[in-house]
């Protein structure tokens, strides 16, 4: 029986990853370009054409037969149709375009199109029985937008107190931006030269492991309210397994340990006592994988 291959792409708001990989959900080639999102909705479109154009050109020069093209997408996406519906914040400008009918016009491959924290099944996807949980209307899973602080921070969703303004990787480096002017002791200073604009997690963390109390306070913060939204969660669905990816997850083991013991303070103690809280394993690729593996549920 020949193996099936097949390429996924992730569109994000600033970059697109995508990749070929096998039915096992081994990557046999990736890549990643700009999603040139500030050129508006025909630069995204070219720009993920680009991808998929990228990695058919590795599959003729390897000889791959392609089965298929997933996506993961910002946004409600209609699974049905290959639409993007709505709530899709990072780019606006990608609400009501139907993917999989642009897709359909340039590639002669079956399409699939998902929202993309489903297909990572991190951060903002649930997998019930084995399978995708997608709600009623396709907008099911968007936990970085509980309401976890009423009449909280402006979320670029329209929405106010949203999670993700408070534990993401975006809100740790903007929350360490600002008490930072507040710090001229801290060590985050040194370690960025003095250049704000190369502040990431990544040395945010690196900072908090030198004993910097201002990066061991923002830290802190994002685990309690991570903790406390994915509490919540936990005492709803009562999962065995909760992972942690994208850039939050970057940081240190000791991260993940702090959440895990946030969110046992907080939820039942029934609905957590075989919860095992763990780190995401496959990184940056786990949107592209994601989106080739769909490829193959639909074929099932």
């Amino acid at each position: 029986m020949n193996k099936q291959y097949f390429i996924g792409v992730d569109l994000g708001g600033t970059n697109i990853k995508f990749g070929i990989v096998s039915e096992n959900g081994r990557v046999l080639h990736k890549g990643m370009i700009s999603a040139q999102a500030n050129l508006g909705r025909e630069a995204i479109l070219d720009n993920i054409n680009r991808a998929v154009e990228r990695s058919l050109a590795f599959a003729r020069k390897k000889r791959i037969k392609i089965k298929g093209i997933g996506v993961g997408s910002p946004g409600t996406v209609n699974l049905k149709t290959g639409k993007i519906e709505g709530s899709c914040p990072n780019i606006p400008q990608m609400v009501n375009v139907n993917l999989k009918r642009w897709l359909s016009k340039h590639f002669e491959f079956p399409i699939y199109v998902d929202n993309d924290a489903n297909l990572m099944a991190i951060g903002g996807g649930i997998i019930l029985d084995g399978k995708l949980f997608h709600g009623s209307n396709f907008a099911g899973a968007e936990f970085g937008h509980m309401t976890i602080i009423y009449n909280g921070r402006k979320c670029n969703c329209g929405g106010t107190g949203c999670l993700e303004m408070y534990a993401s990787a975006p809100a740790i480096v903007k929350d360490t931006k600002r008490l930072l002017g507040k710090d001229r002791k801290s060590i985050i200073h040194k370690l960025t030269k003095g250049d704000l604009d190369r502040l990431t997690t990544k040395v945010i963390f690196q900072a908090e492991r030198k004993g910097d109390i201002l990066a061991s306070y923002v830290i802190n913060q994002a685990c309690a309210y991570l903790g406390a939204g994915i509490a919540s969660a936990v005492n709803l669905l009562n999962p065995q397994v909760v992972v942690i990816g994208g850039g939050v997850s970057k940081g240190c083991q000791s991260f993940i340990r702090r959440i895990e013991e946030e969110v046992k303070k907080r939820a039942f103690p029934s609905a957590t006592k075989n919860l095992k809280v763990v780190k995401a394993k496959l990184g940056n690729d786990a949107g592209f994988i994601g989106a080739a593996i769909l490829c193959t549920e639909a074929n099932r």
